[in-house]
């Protein structure tokens, strides 16, 4: 399998050609932690109606989901961030649950792949 629509293989074949399977496994760790943490943020902000601090929040999920391969949760947050930077809490409240289930099947993909290791 090439790539499925929440995650890009060859980026994650790129991550296990430089840093090998363990230092993969360790990133992903640290993608799940911190991303975790920024969707619980990127809520409370959206829902508190604190746009600007969700629109940095959104930045920061589609840059580090770019960087792992999640490119559905990529897509997601970057409309979520434009949403924030529009003003347009009731569009960016209504993905927040796609990101949370792109990084959900993400999270899935990446482990399943990384077991072929």
């Amino acid at each position: 399998m090439k790539h499925s629509s929440s995650i890009e293989m060859d980026q994650i074949d790129s991550l296990i050609s430089a840093a090998g399977v363990d230092g993969t496994r360790a990133i992903l760790e640290a993608f799940q932690r911190s991303t975790t943490d920024l969707l619980k943020l990127l809520s409370d902000g959206v829902e508190g109606g604190a746009l600007e601090d969700a629109y940095r929040t959104a930045h920061a999920v589609k840059g580090s989901a770019a960087n792992v391969g999640a490119q559905m949760l990529a897509e997601t947050a970057s409309a979520i961030e434009k949403a924030c930077r529009a003003g347009d809490a009731a569009s960016a409240a209504a993905k927040l649950n796609d990101a949370q289930s792109h990084f959900d099947l993400f999270c899935v993909h990446f482990e399943a792949h990384l077991a072929q290791y």
